[in-house]
């Protein structure tokens, strides 16, 4: 080879590992564009348990379940204070279960948000509400079929939570429904319930409403469900994880699947209700002070 193609070639190869040096140089300094992460995620469902308060044993039983459940404690209740402090030691996330007007005349227990009050005693009682439930990171309603369809308390409700932070599930007890609504008229982190896991408390019917559940994760990418701390739904519950491992979803917090972005108005299906807790998820030695407007005497206590 003469003298001037050899240079030529010398100055070619220079250049070339030059660019090379400088291209690995850029791949060093910058982390890889999001393109070339996985094109899907797990799907998440997260799965609240209502009426907490009134029953230490299977609300403990409830936070003992593996994974991020999300609880709902009634406020004013003799165990809600104890399980949402228990809660927070585990991790779990606590919720306020607000009580509220129903169609149906169903007691409320203190802490009732009902129908026909003033804007003053609608957020006093709240607040009440609030303070006397530990660790608050959300709001859904107990019943309230009645009071979720009118307007101006739910917008009152929303802006409440707003100030404070907090988030608010619409449990969909009524068709008519405004609470999601004035939620998402105000940009208030929120979302619906999609699916009730035992309103029959049979172990059959609730192991199927999970599945549902699950698969509505799958096919939305996200789904919350509701239960009850049922020993029935506990049961179901504690197969849990070999469920999610197997439908290829992931348990996650009630405030993760919180949007503040108004979705499209959902049709509901039907209409369910979170009825006052039952009789078996009440306390035998403890008769609550004003659980439906009614307080005991000190001798009924002690029996």
């Amino acid at each position: 080879m003469d003298k001037p193609k050899a240079l030529i070639l010398c100055h070619w190869l220079v250049g070339a590992l030059s660019a090379l040096a400088a291209l690995c140089s850029a791949s060093d300094s910058h982390p890889a564009s999001p393109a070339a992460k996985p094109s899907h995620e797990m799907a998440q469902l997260a799965i609240i348990i209502d009426d907490l308060g009134y029953n230490l044993r299977l609300g403990q039983r409830t936070l003992n379940l593996a994974g991020d459940i999300t609880v709902a404690v009634l406020p004013f209740t003799p165990h809600g204070q104890e399980l949402a402090e228990y809660a927070y030691q585990q991790g779990k996330e606590v919720m306020l279960h607000a009580p509220m007007s129903n169609h149906h005349d169903y007691p409320l227990g203190r802490g009732g948000l009902r129908s026909g009050m003033s804007k003053a005693e609608f957020l006093r009682v709240l607040r009440q509400n609030l303070a006397n439930v530990p660790h608050v990171k959300g709001v859904n309603n107990h019943m309230g079929s009645q009071l979720t369809e009118e307007p101006a308390p739910m917008g009152w409700l929303m802006a409440e939570l707003q100030q404070r932070q907090l988030y608010f599930v619409d449990s969909r007890t009524s068709a008519q429904t405004q609470a999601l609504i004035q939620a998402q008229h105000i940009g208030l982190p929120s979302r619906k319930r999609d699916v009730f896991l035992d309103d029959k408390r049979d172990t059959t019917v609730i192991y199927q409403q999970l599945v549902l559940a699950l698969k509505k994760a799958q096919q939305q990418g996200s789904a919350l469900a509701i239960g009850h701390p049922y020993p029935e739904t506990l049961q179901v519950l504690e197969q849990l994880p070999e469920l999610l491992s197997h439908y290829k979803v992931t348990l996650v917090k009630a405030s993760r699947l919180m949007t503040s972005v108004t979705p499209r108005a959902a049709k509901v299906a039907s209409t369910t209700y979170c009825l006052a807790p039952p009789a078996s998820l009440w306390p035998s030695t403890w008769a609550p002070v004003d659980p439906f407007g009614y307080r005991p005497e000190l001798a009924e206590i002690d029996e």
